[in-house]
């Protein structure tokens, strides 16, 4: 089953074009992992220092393998300095319960 990550990111003000950077550096990285689908970078219209990722993954397995690796490890160390909070992720899965309407007819 597929599953969508949003991991959101707080970044130092100072940091921003750094942070967009190593940001787009392991987008490229992330898109040849076994099990990537598709990413998408949004970035709060009220706060430009906020930045959500939303990647979509085969499943959590994939994922699983791609945020224990030593490449993504890397590039963690490397965003952590720019960061002004911890970052967060939740995984989500895509089609997991049937919505109430499949069942009334």
């Amino acid at each position: 089953m597929s599953v969508k990550i949003v991991i959101t990111r707080l970044f130092k003000a100072e940091k921003i074009e750094a942070a967009y950077q190593l940001l787009a550096e392991l987008r490229s990285k992330a898109t040849v992992q076994n099990g990537y689908l598709s990413g998408e970078t949004l970035v709060s219209a009220d706060n430009p220092h906020k930045v959500v990722v939303v990647s979509s993954w085969l499943s959590r397995k994939r994922w699983d393998e791609w945020y224990s690796s030593p490449k993504r490890a890397a590039f963690s160390e490397k965003i952590a300095p720019l960061l002004d909070a911890p970052e967060s992720y939740e995984v989500f899965l895509v089609g997991r319960t049937s919505p109430e309407w499949v069942h009334m007819a």
